[in-house]
C-alpha cells in the first residue's frame, strides 16, 4: 500500500518530533509508566465520495508509528493500521470520524483498539480505546482522549461520478496514554 519512501518519511517524522519532545522529558519521566504521553505520525488513502452538494465520505485506513514518552514502554514504537471512514462536511468543515487500529509491537504482540473523533481537520478531539490485545496485551483496556490533525496530499479521479481516489497525512496526539493489563 504504501512505498519504502513513504515509510522513511514517516521514522524522519518521528525522529523530528522527538527532538521536538525532548523538552517534555522531565514530566514524562515522572509519570507512572501506565500514564504516558504519546503521537502517531501517519499516512493514509482511500476513497473519498461526494454524498451531497457540501458533504464528503472518506473511507480508507492509515498506516504509521505511535512514539510515547517513555522509550522502555512497551508501546512505543509500534507499528498502527488503522481502517477508518470521515464524513466532513465541507461548507462548514466539520468532521465526524471512527475506525478501528491494530498496533503491533518489535516482538509482534497486538493490541486492539477504536476510535472516534469530532471537530475539524485541523482538531478532530474524540475517544481512543484499547478493546483487547494478544500475547503481554492480552486482556488490555483503557480509554484515552486524543486529537488527530489530517492534511490531504492528493486528489485522483477514478473514472466514477462523484469518486475520487485520496492520499494524506496526519499526526495523532494522546496528552495521556493510560491502559490496564489484567493479573497475571
Amino acid at each position: 500500500m504504501f512505498s519504502h519512501a513513504s515509510y522513511r518519511f514517516v521514522s524522519l517524522v518521528i525522529m523530528f518530533t522527538l527532538a521536538i519532545w525532548s523538552g517534555f522529558g522531565q514530566s514524562v519521566q515522572a509519570q507512572e509508566p501506565d500514564s504516558l504521553k504519546g503521537v502517531a505520525v501517519f499516512e493514509g488513502e482511500g476513497m473519498l465520495f461526494q454524498l451531497e452538494d457540501q458533504q464528503v465520505y472518506f473511507v480508507g485506513g492509515y498506516v504509521g508509528v505511535m512514539v510515547v514518552g517513555n522509550d522502555k514502554e512497551a508501546l512505543n514504537a509500534a507499528t498502527m493500521i488503522c481502517p477508518a471512514t470521515i464524513e466532513t462536511n465541507l461548507a462548514t468543515m466539520v468532521q465526524s470520524g471512527h475506525g478501528r487500529c491494530i498496533l503491533t509491537d518489535k516482538d509482534d504482540n497486538k493490541v486492539y483498539a477504536k476510535w472516534t473523533c469530532y471537530g475539524t481537520p485541523a482538531n478532530c478531539k474524540g475517544a481512543f480505546t484499547f478493546t483487547g490485545g494478544t500475547g503481554k496485551f492480552e486482556g488490555i483496556s483503557g480509554i484515552n482522549e486524543f486529537f488527530v490533525k489530517t492534511d490531504v496530499l492528493a486528489f485522483q479521479k477514478t473514472g466514477e461520478p462523484g469518486m475520487v481516489k485520496k492520499a494524506g497525512a496526519g499526526e495523532a496526539i494522546w496528552p495521556e496514554i493510560t491502559y490496564q493489563l489484567p493479573s497475571k
